[in-house]
């Protein structure tokens, strides 16, 4: 074979290799984020789908689990769906609008009569520095409003006040000295030296600069279990 047109052909394999489309890369997919905590208080685990997605992972009471919606747009509306685990039946299921990049924190917790699955975007930011950002949610059925005390337990130590079961309280920053001395839950205005329902000292779990839920409830599902106050890390950028 001519040497020439071997040549030629190369030349052509190249120039045609020059030219060809460069291939799109796929784009990472936009996702919302959710993590779900149960609180239901009933004997048996539960099992979640979010849409279609059914999730594996049994989900016992008082953990958490970390979960995304793929976002086709910048809102999309998301299905949650608590079932008792090892079966079809359905304990609750809502629709919630999300939003391309947000956390959530979905709840589920109530009773089988009236169960509720409370869901709200978190805060992301850090708080300021040195200092520990926390909301907390109210989680036990057969209470009634909550007060809560940080550093000690004079009335200028209440931060937050008429704390109701099944809602989120607003962000608040503490000092780690002031988590470290004294966490208190009383009545909803009764002073905690006439009733204290929880009373933390040497409190070294918190760290400066951290975002964190606390959730007022009871140890185990059972409402006749001792009340405590359970920490969960958020995420903090």
């Amino acid at each position: 074979m001519n040497r020439y047109y071997i040549i030629t052909m190369m030349l052509l394999v190249a120039l045609a290799a020059c030219n060809k489309e460069p291939e799109t890369p796929i784009p990472d997919p936009i996702k919302s984020y959710f993590a779900i905590y149960n609180f239901l208080a009933e004997s048996y685990d539960v099992a979640w789908e979010i849409d279609e997605k059914v999730i594996d992972a049994v989900h016992p009471y008082g953990t958490s689990i970390l979960e995304f919606s793929i976002m086709e747009s910048e809102v999309k509306d998301v299905r949650f769906t608590a079932k008792e685990a090892g079966g079809d039946r359905i304990i609750k299921s809502v629709i919630h609008q999300a939003e391309q990049h947000v956390y959530y924190t979905v709840s589920l917790l109530g009773n089988e009569s009236d169960p509720q699955i409370l869901i709200e975007p978190m805060e992301l930011e850090k708080p300021s520095l040195g200092q520990v950002k926390l909301r907390f949610m109210h989680t036990a059925l057969e209470l009634g409003p909550l007060d809560l005390y940080i550093g000690g337990s004079s009335p200028d130590h209440k931060v937050l006040s008429d704390i109701q079961f099944a809602k989120f309280t607003e962000y608040i920053e503490a000092s780690e000295e002031n988590l470290w001395e004294a966490v208190i839950v009383t009545p909803f205005n009764v002073a905690p030296e006439d009733s204290t329902l929880l009373q933390y000292s040497a409190n070294n779990v918190f760290v400066p600069n951290r975002v964190y839920m606390g959730v007022i409830g009871h140890s185990t599902s059972s409402t006749t279990s001792s009340l405590h106050l359970q920490l969960f890390d958020q995420p903090a950028y």
